[in-house]
């Protein structure tokens, strides 16, 4: 049940970032808040006390030169028999972007969100009882996306991230897929 209600929250937000490119290809004035792009890394791993597979998406907006952004993304482990460690976590980020060369620009970012952290442990010490052992906090996400420009919308490359936080920090490496507002 709990995987359902991870698996219908990332579909929700992947068809919101969807929905939101198609109503804002408008452009902007630099000087205003405006739609700048979404992006996913569907294939992508992460390490901490354990590793495995990861996945986020995030959609950003411009206010000058700043950007602004909301990212969700979710981890496992991968050993769908039994427990195993996992990861959810929604960030609010703030960042730059750099061009590289003509057709090659980095994005860095910080921020502040929500973690949740499942695993499985010693829940009672006295009696030494197993079990899922579920815990939330605030985690401080940095990271970074090198992109490769294929075309005014599209770019493609990869990401680097981490989520420093009390529960468990992870380091994440994946691939990134990024829709831009259109630019000329």
């Amino acid at each position: 049940m709990k995987h359902l209600k991870i698996k219908f929250v990332i579909s929700s937000f992947l068809y919101f970032l969807i929905s939101l490119t198609t109503i804002a290809q408008t452009e902007a004035n630099s000087n205003k808040f405006a739609y700048r792009s979404f992006s996913i890394s569907p294939l992508g791993v992460f390490v901490g006390g354990n590793s495995g597979v990861a996945g986020s998406g995030d959609v950003n907006f411009n206010y000058g030169k700043n950007i602004f952004g909301l990212e969700i993304g979710a981890g496992t482990e991968g050993s769908f028999i039994g427990s195993n460690d996992e990861f959810t976590e929604v960030n609010f980020l703030y960042g730059r972007s750099f061009p590289l060369s003509e057709k090659i620009f980095t994005d860095i970012f910080v921020g502040a969100g929500y973690f949740h952290f499942n695993t499985y442990g010693v829940v009672d010490s006295n009696t030494g009882r197993r079990g899922d052992i579920t815990e939330n906090t605030i985690g401080f996400p940095i990271g970074a996306k090198l992109q490769f420009s294929l075309g005014p919308r599209y770019s493609m490359g990869l990401k680097l991230a981490a989520n420093i936080n009390s529960v468990e920090s992870i380091g994440a490496l994946g691939l990134s897929l990024q829709w831009n507002r259109f630019r000329e």
